[in-house]
Order: C-alpha cells, then sequence, then structure tokens
C-alpha cells in the first residue's frame, strides 16, 4: 500500500506533536522544543572565516561553530553538535543570536546569556550553553588571527 504525501505528512505531524508534549511534560521550554525539533543554522560551512575546532565537555558532549564576519559584523554562524538535546538548542539559538552583530558585542554573550534565551536547560544540560558560549569565543579568536595574518588562511587551503 502506498500512503499519500499528505498522510505520510500528517503521520509525522503526530510524531513531532507527541514529542512535544513528552518534552514539555519533563520541563523543557518551548524555546528548547522548537529549536531541538527544528534546530537552525545546523551543518558545516565553506568559506567561513572563523571556526571552533571541536568544544567537548566530560560527559562527552561536542560542538563546533563557524562564522562568516565581514567588516566585523557576523554574516552567517552555522554549528553541528552531538545528538543531545542541550547542544543542539544551544548552538541553534546561540547561532541565531549572533547574526548580523559586531564581533565584540558576541565575544560577551556568556553560557547565562544562552540559558535565558533558551527559557532554560533541566541541570544536567546546563553545562552545554558553556559549550556553545566557548566555542563561539574560539571561532573569534580563529577570525582575529586569520584577520591578523590573512596568508595563513591561503597557506592552509593549499595544503
Amino acid at each position: 500500500m502506498y500512503l499519500k504525501n499528505d498522510e505520510t505528512s500528517e503521520t509525522e505531524k503526530t510524531k513531532k506533536e507527541r514529542a512535544k508534549e513528552e518534552l514539555a511534560n519533563i520541563g523543557y521550554s518551548e524555546t528548547v522544543i522548537d529549536h531541538w525539533l527544528n534546530p537552525r543554522n545546523l551543518g558545516q560551512m565553506q568559506n567561513y572565516n572563523g571556526f571552533s575546532g571541536k568544544i567537548s565537555s566530560s560527559c562527552g558532549d561536542s560542538i563546533w561553530i563557524w562564522i562568516k564576519v565581514e567588516k566585523r559584523i557576523v554574516k552567517k554562524a552555522t554549528f553541528m553538535s552531538d545528538i543531545c538535546i542541550g547542544a543542539v538548542s544551544a548552538g541553534s539559538i546561540l547561532t541565531e543570536m549572533i547574526k548580523g552583530k559586531d564581533i565584540a558585542r558576541i565575544l560577551a554573550i556568556s553560557a547565562d546569556d544562552i540559558l535565558t534565551a533558551l527559557g532554560g536547560l533541566p541541570k544536567k544540560y546546563e553545562h552545554c550553553a558553556g559549550l556553545a558560549a566557548n566555542a563561539l569565543k574560539y571561532a573569534i579568536a580563529d577570525y582575529n588571527a586569520y584577520e591578523a595574518a590573512p596568508w595563513k588562511k591561503f597557506y592552509e587551503q593549499k595544503k
């Protein structure tokens, strides 16, 4: 038996609604649930000029952040993470928070700022906001290093 597209999408909608309800019952905010089920800016970026490298915690959660900066303004930001609700939602909201902002301003973003934007995380996932904030700082440091010596980017691409 073949399902029509509208039947398949209805099943997917039902699964998503059930997941939202279960996560809300556990205590996740609507914002966390939204960014977990619909992550923004997820994926690697080509032509970036700032990259965090892999930032990990002792529990094994990891995050990577890429930024594209023009005239010290973040034009684009993406992230990758393992499959952890805290890391994915923190990376997703952080990349939204920094777009269009001056790098000097976003350097001040803290784990608490990310937690506030998410409406909080359960205690065992709060460290994920710190992972995202630290990854951003590394990506900005990478951008600043290449701005100081732009020839390095060209040299590394030739390897």
